[in-house]
């Protein structure tokens, strides 16, 4: 009698819709994603929206990668980091002359009013990134063989920046965390030059 019960208990269930047996957890992202088509890179997390050439004329939305700490280039009478004008230079390759997509999380803005963003690049297969995308792991390969890439990652597995301090709930931190194990694994950049 008992497996009748639960037999029956058991294909009632198998009936009903997915969605009305369990509670679905809508993620809410503080803005919908966009495209903007160039940057001023300030260091090696942090950019302007707009060209450089712009700047004079323009106020611009200034964007903090989400999940990663670059080294601080020189400001003032402090010197620059161990790694920070490398750095800066490597997201300046990243993201001059492109598009680039914007993703969101939880929160849209951090210290200083600066807008906290996933950023995503497309690498066609003859771009010179391609070769250390390659290099790598394949990092962001696509079936037709261009990449889509997230900066915030690259930037962290080819060993320009480390894992942000609160890391941990971020939509893409997993990969983040994994990109950074990789880097100091590999002794890709500044694991390789940098003490602490």
């Amino acid at each position: 009698m008992h497996t009748h019960h639960a037999v029956a208990i058991g294909l009632a269930l198998g009936c009903t819709p997915l969605e009305e047996r369990i509670e679905i957890f809508d993620v809410e992202w503080c803005a919908d994603e966009r495209v903007e088509p160039a940057a001023c890179v300030v260091d090696g997390d942090t950019f302007d929206l707009h060209s450089c050439a712009e700047m004079d004329s323009v106020e611009p939305e200034r964007v903090r990668l989400l999940g990663i700490d670059a080294p601080e280039v020189a400001n003032g009478d402090e010197p620059s980091d161990c790694y920070g004008d490398e750095a800066t230079e490597y997201l300046q390759t990243l993201l001059q002359g492109r598009a680039f997509r914007l993703e969101f999380d939880a929160e849209c803005e951090g210290n200083f009013g600066r807008t906290l963003a996933w950023v995503f690049i497309e690498v066609e297969a003859d771009d010179p990134i391609a070769e250390e995308l390659y290099r790598l792991g394949e990092l962001g390969l696509q079936e037709d063989g261009s990449f889509e890439v997230l900066v915030n990652e690259l930037v962290i597995r080819a060993g320009y920046a480390r894992l942000y301090s609160d890391i941990g709930d971020g939509r893409y931190d997993g990969r983040l965390i994994e990109a950074a194990q990789q880097a100091a694994f590999g002794d890709e950049g500044l694991w390789a030059v940098c003490n602490g």
